[in-house]
Parts: structure tokens; C-alpha cells; sequence
């Protein structure tokens, strides 16, 4: 069993209120809220430092799409587990996430059930390459890294 707060989780999404919404729900249930930023740009330079397990990713961002960050999380990380978060239920562009490599969805609006739901599936369906990750991340620290 993983300790929910070994997972980095990383929120990207330029509404306000949903970062909020999902920071207070994954706290309260104590995962690892590592970060949240509101644009796509940020959202590279943050996956380009520190690698999270898990990214809440917002499909429609305003400057770089949801779908062309989860691209790059997946070149740049493969084993991250990336939520898409989405308004939308458009047959295409799940398709397209899920080509691109989302490992499942959060339908807005979202309550905590909901929410919950999907983290905890995600995270028990990939738990064997969230514990690699984790113990990956942890061996470095150890070595100053």
C-alpha cells in the first residue's frame, strides 16, 4: 500500500476556483499536492524540474492545450499518471487523450466522491509504477540529487 502522501501530485488548470477545488479535496484525503499552476507554459517548466506521479491535467488551457502538455508529460515521464479534467464529455477528444496516453478522466463539475474515486482507481490500477517512481524520487534525496 502506497502512503498517500509519497504521491506528488501535481494541478494544472487556469480556473481559479477548480485548483482550489481540488487542492482542499486531495489535502483532506492527505495526497501530496506538490504544485498547481494556471497556465500550460507553466505547467512544462514545472514538469521539467520536478517530476510528479500523478498530474491533474486540465484539457482546455488558454495558452498550450491540455492534450499538447499531456505529449510532452508522456516524452518526458512516462510512468506519470496523468487525469485529464475536463467540462467536456466531446467523444474526440477523449479519444485523443487517450491515444496520447491519459490514464482517466475527471468530469467538471466534480465533488469530492467523484474526484476521490478517480484518484484512488488510478492510483491502485498503476500502483507498481507509482512505487517505482516514489522509490526512485526517495534514492535520489538520499543522495542529495
Amino acid at each position: 500500500m502506497l502512503n498517500k502522501q509519497d504521491i506528488g501530485i501535481l494541478i494544472v488548470d487556469d480556473n481559479d476556483i477548480s485548483r482550489s477545488m481540488l487542492r482542499h479535496i486531495l489535502t483532506t484525503e492527505a495526497y501530496n499536492v506538490a504544485g498547481e499552476v494556471s497556465s500550460g507554459v507553466a505547467a512544462l517548466d514545472w514538469i521539467e524540474r520536478t517530476i510528479p506521479e500523478v498530474v491533474c491535467l486540465d484539457v482546455m488551457m488558454p495558452d498550450i492545450s491540455g492534450l499538447e502538455i499531456l505529449e510532452h508529460i508522456k516524452k518526458v515521464s512516462p510512468d506519470t499518471i496523468v487525469l485529464m479534467v475536463t467540462g467536456s464529455n466531446n467523444k474526440e477528444t477523449v479519444v485523443k487523450a487517450i491515444r496520447a496516453g491519459a490514464n482517466g478522466f475527471i468530469v467538471k463539475p466534480f465533488n469530492p466522491a467523484t474526484l476521490l474515486q478517480s484518484v484512488d482507481y488510478s492510483v491502485n490500477k498503476y500502483y507498481r509504477q507509482l512505487k517505482v517512481m516514489i522509490d526512485r524520487r526517495k534514492a535520489w534525496k538520499q543522495r542529495g540529487l
